[in-house]
């Protein structure tokens, strides 16, 4: 990973090359803030600068043998830490080289990769990872052991929070003494979930949200769009570039989604049965999971039309084309039906999850809704 590659971050970037170039590498660092603000990659591009074999003044050269190896995240001297959890028929905690193949393929597709989705890439997104103390052995292993190409041994801990007791205080000798010539990179989300202990024996550097403009030049740059689509996607980031990006690629999604529940608003508005009827074989034939989907944006919506309608525009995330229809649609989620909205949505998600006929399932969701439109708010409202 190059520094060059990574979204925004100029300040912290040169912090980083500054503790390399003048020799003051610390033996352990924590990148904390945010997530999706590049706190990964950007560990990741301080151990190829460090071991990179013809550093350039701000960034690895990128053509030698070690900055390909970092490349393909194939260095035989850097090593990584994440959280993990039993899968299949495994019968022992594992640890992080159980899954080295899957990690690399993840990381290499997206450098800006959120927990959620290292989960979903392990077929696990239902369950949590964690760190155990069998990691932090292996950890002691590794670094014990002397480096193979660079001068240093390295290993990034990403999500160190996700370490139970056990495995903190295994670490914390190693953390506070470790082997010459070592880098422990932490990369964090949540540095007040770890043992005082453990952030006492590091040194501490924030990454901010990536500033606006960033986001926005780094999703041209992937992502070819149209303008609109990056506004929205910028807006609603608030300086995340791993959700501006799921917010760019999952627009056509969400547009189509849109679609659906306006339609179904102005057709409950109208009690247009007929109509609506239509609307429901549709819905209904597109399957479970897109059907899931459509109940999760709809709940998110009517939230977002009840804060509307209480004049609180700076709690919105919404795009402009949602904007535009919540103007006219929030007067009608109010105090009086907003909870039995959300209360009907819900339990048509659940009849959906529990595989109800979507037909019926949807059918009965849409006179609920029309019954409750119909409602005007409290006069205290």
């Amino acid at each position: 990973m190059l520094f060059k590659e990574i979204i925004g971050q100029r300040e912290v970037k040169q912090k980083l090359l500054s503790l390399v170039k003048n020799d003051r590498t610390p033996h352990a660092m924590m990148l904390f803030g945010p997530g999706g603000t590049g706190k990964l990659p950007l560990a990741i591009a301080m151990a190829q600068y460090l071991a990179c074999t013809n550093r350039q003044e701000n960034d690895s050269c990128g053509v030698c043998s070690s900055c390909i190896k970092f490349g393909k995240l194939v260095h035989p001297d850097l090593h990584f830490a994440v959280p993990v959890m039993r899968t299949g028929s495994m019968s022992t905690p594992p640890v992080s080289d159980d899954y080295a193949e899957s990690w690399r393929e993840a990381l290499l597709g997206d450098p800006y990769l959120t927990e959620n989705q290292w989960y979903e890439a392990l077929g696990a997104e239902n369950k949590q990872g964690i760190i155990n103390v069998k990691e932090s052995e292996a950890i002691i292993r590794k670094l014990g052991f002397k480096p193979y190409e660079s001068e240093y041994r390295m290993i990034v801990i990403w999500l160190p929070e996700k370490m139970n007791q056990s495995a903190a205080n295994k670490l914390l000798k190693l953390i506070e003494e470790p082997p010459a010539k070592t880098l422990i990179l932490m990369v964090s989300d949540h540095p007040d979930k770890l043992l005082p202990t453990i952030l006492s024996r590091t040194q501490l550097l924030h990454v901010p949200p990536i500033s606006d403009a960033a986001v926005r030049e780094g999703l041209m740059q992937i992502e070819q769009k149209d303008q609109q689509m990056v506004e929205d996607a910028v807006s609603r980031a608030n300086g995340n570039f791993s959700m501006a990006l799921q917010t760019l690629r999952q627009d056509e999604m969400e547009r189509h989604l849109f679609d659906l529940f306006t339609e179904l608003m102005r057709l409950c508005y109208a009690r247009d049965i007929i109509e609506i009827n239509g609307w429901v074989e549709r819905v209904a034939g597109a399957g479970r999971e897109r059907q899931k989907q459509l109940i999760d944006y709809s709940l998110r919506l009517l939230r977002e039309n009840f804060i509307l309608h209480l004049n609180n525009e700076t709690l919105n995330y919404m795009s402009a084309k949602e904007l535009a229809f919540s103007t006219r649609f929030s007067p009608f989620i109010h105090n009086g039906n907003v909870h039995a909205l959300v209360e009907a949505f819900n339990l048509a998600g659940n009849h959906i999850e529990a595989n109800g006929n979507p037909r019926i399932v949807l059918m009965d969701l849409s006179i609920g809704t029309i019954k409750l439109l119909m409602q005007k708010a409290p006069s205290a409202d």
